[in-house]
């Protein structure tokens, strides 16, 4: 077995609240920025209200995408940096509470 370092609960919750305001704040910086930069090629570029209206929504869908996108990957980074802690799931405490409770019936029988 290899040895873990311990994290304690609180510790990690707020590291990984942390991790997610820092997403979310950079994720609607991005929208803002994004939208507002749309709109000043659209207005440079002379485009009609219509087609400038069009362009401002393609370019927030591709963003939006490029947002899901890399919430999927950070997402996937952090279960990686989970798994890697060796900390104890939901599964695994239920499992060794199940134990315990079985454990302490055959014991309770013996008594």
């Amino acid at each position: 077995m290899r040895p873990t370092r311990q994290i304690e609960e609180p510790q990690m919750v707020d590291l990984l609240k942390q991790a997610f305001l820092v997403g979310v704040g950079l994720a609607a910086m991005t929208r803002d920025r994004v939208e507002q930069y749309a709109r000043d090629l659209a207005d440079n570029a002379k485009l009609s209200a219509d087609k400038g209206q069009e362009f401002v929504k393609e370019v927030m869908g591709r963003a939006e995408k490029a947002r899901s996108d890399m919430e999927a990957r950070v997402q996937a980074a952090v279960n990686d940096a989970l798994r890697k802690t060796d900390l104890a799931t939901r599964d695994d405490l239920a499992q060794i509470v199940a134990r315990v409770d079985a454990l302490e019936k055959k014991l309770a029988g013996h008594s």
